[in-house]
């Protein structure tokens, strides 16, 4: 398991880097006597074999020549049962490597050899099993009990000095701070996650372990950005991830559909009218992989999927975030629009590709996906991440001033070319504003268009020009769409439908609505309207009297 965020890394390893750097000042330690659930976990990783796989990913790697054989990553880990089952998250992990060296320091100071027994690929927690470690379960807080702002105790895992007779010696140890509990964010609706904030949550601080003040287990972390982690409960990685890898015992691959598509938040009110719905949230399909999940299922181009087992799809990001949560093998039922139509389908999600991206969690917590909320949700984060970087500029240097410094300047970066991607700086305004900005992108390469005026004919229906977004939502290469049809009217009685697409009167190809309108004004008696309708060519009849 690999996390890598840039083009080109470049590896600067100085094993005395750390004694040379002014020291922070030092964290508090737990008591580890009343947390013995709480491990610290180091796993030996040999430089050589993990820059090989860095380079696999196409990056470009450059190593310090007075770099070391071996390096370490310390982390925390929790015991989840009386079997020696440890649940942790390991970087630069390569999955396809079968002896890792990977030892459990307890509270008590003793350090024992831990075994991988797998990755839940879904969630990107390791399994360990620590033959001779044996505990009380751990006692849990239930995660239903938790209330928005809970205050809570990081248990992180660090490097400490200890001194022994003449001699000074760095161990890794549980540190413990504090952070709040916030549940109402999509990862606690798609992934039975809570989002966890702290200014102590660094890179170096994922997968700590998160207790009550009483010391009652609430559960592991996965870390978000500077001062956030997405707070994962106990009973979920004993329950459901440590379970799946333990009965597998192996890794256990992380689900796929084999869809692509947008949200549905990012179109007009009028065309989410259009296409049959009654709220502006689910996700267009725009792409099916060939013998996919979805392929077999059913799902076609242009469906729009709006639930998934009991859970409401607002957009792309609750769908990934649900998708990535699940395994292969497991089997979801699909609610989705087609043709204004509801839909059910049966998946049985397949194993992850190699080649296709892991899905990492975003930043922010998306209740709307529309560009203007997005634009806002990045402005804010820029302005609290800004004021924190001058904080931090302002205290004394040290490893912690100097760790923070370091992440909150990178994800401003990000932050940044974010902006920049969505267009100029007054896009947000405009949006907000109910006026279209012409540069704002809406969905994939296409930029926003301005809306049509529908035209109304006698018969019993309206029409409007068929926008090149509405066209690639329709999968229609042109003709003028029909927006809304009379009950009772002679259209309807024709068999005219809301959603259709007139490509032609007669023998007379249609390409505008004002042509169509200028061509019907001329037409008595029996006309035959040629029509597109889910993608099928139709001949409706309507008499025009």
């Amino acid at each position: 398991m690999i996390r890598s965020a840039a083009v080109i890394l470049i590896l600067i390893l100085a094993p005395a880097a750390l004694a040379q750097s002014p020291q922070p000042t030092q964290p508090a330690v737990a008591n580890q006597a009343s947390v013995p659930w709480a491990v610290s976990v180091v796993h030996t990783i040999e430089l050589q074999k993990m820059v090989d796989l860095i380079r696999e990913q196409n990056l470009r790697v450059g190593v310090a020549g007075t770099a070391p054989r071996y390096i370490y990553n310390i982390t925390t880990g929790i015991i989840v049962d009386g079997q020696g089952h440890v649940v942790t998250r390991l970087t630069n992990l390569d999955p396809k490597e079968k002896e890792h060296k990977i030892a459990v320091t307890t509270g008590d100071g003793t350090t024992q050899p831990a075994k991988l027994i797998g990755i839940d690929f879904a969630t990107g927690f390791a399994v360990l099993e620590v033959a001779s470690l044996n505990t009380t379960k751990p006692n849990i807080f239930p995660a239903g009990s938790l209330l928005n702002g809970t205050t809570v105790k990081i248990l992180s895992s660090d490097v400490v000095s200890r001194s022994m007779t003449d001699r000074v010696y760095l161990t890794p140890s549980i540190t413990v701070s504090q952070g709040r509990v916030l549940i109402d964010s999509i990862y606690s609706r798609a992934r039975g996650a809570f989002t966890l904030l702290s200014d102590s949550l660094l890179a170096r601080r994922d997968s700590s372990v998160v207790v009550t003040p009483d010391n009652q287990v609430v559960g592991i972390v996965q870390y978000a950005g500077f001062g956030r982690a997405y707070l994962y409960p106990i009973e979920f990685i004993r329950d459901t991830v440590a379970k799946r890898v333990i009965e597998k015992k192996d890794s256990v691959p992380a689900g796929w559909l084999g869809v692509k598509g947008d949200s549905v938040a990012q179109l007009s009110d009028m065309d989410a009218g259009v296409l049959g719905l009654q709220r502006k949230a689910g996700v267009i399909v725009r792409q099916v992989t060939p013998e996919s999940a979805a392929a077999q299922a059913g799902i076609r181009l242009s469906d729009i999927i709006t639930r998934v087992n009991d859970f409401d799809i607002a957009g792309t990001a609750d769908l990934k975030a649900l998708l990535s949560s699940l395994p292969a093998g497991q089997a979801i039922k699909l609610r989705a629009i087609r043709g204004h139509e509801l839909i059910e389908l049966n998946a049985v999600l397949g194993p992850r590709p190699y080649n296709e991206p892991e899905y990492l969690p975003s930043q922010f917590d998306h209740t709307t996906e529309s560009l203007a909320a997005e634009r806002d949700q990045l402005e804010r984060r820029f302005e609290e991440l800004k004021a924190k970087l001058q904080s931090y500029k302002n205290t004394p240097p040290s490893r912690e001033r100097n760790e923070a410094v370091r992440e909150l300047a990178i994800e401003i970066r990000q932050i940044l070319d974010s902006l920049r991607t969505l267009g100029p700086a007054n896009a947000g305004q405009l949006a907000r504003a109910g006026q279209p900005d012409p540069q704002q992108p809406l969905i994939g390469n296409l930029t926003r268009e301005p809306l049509t005026a529908d035209i109304s004919f006698p018969f019993g229906f309206t029409v409007r020009d068929l926008t090149a977004q509405l066209s690639k939502t329709l999968d229609a290469r042109g003709g003028v769409l029909v927006s809304s049809v009379v009950k009772d009217s002679a259209a309807e009685r024709g068999g005219l439908k809301t959603g259709d697409v007139i490509v032609g009167i007669q023998e007379t190809v249609v390409l505008r609505a004002a042509q169509l309108q200028a061509l019907l004004s001329a037409q008595r008696g029996p006309v035959s309207l040629k029509v597109v309708r889910d993608k099928e060519p139709v001949v409706v009849s309507l008499n025009l009297r």
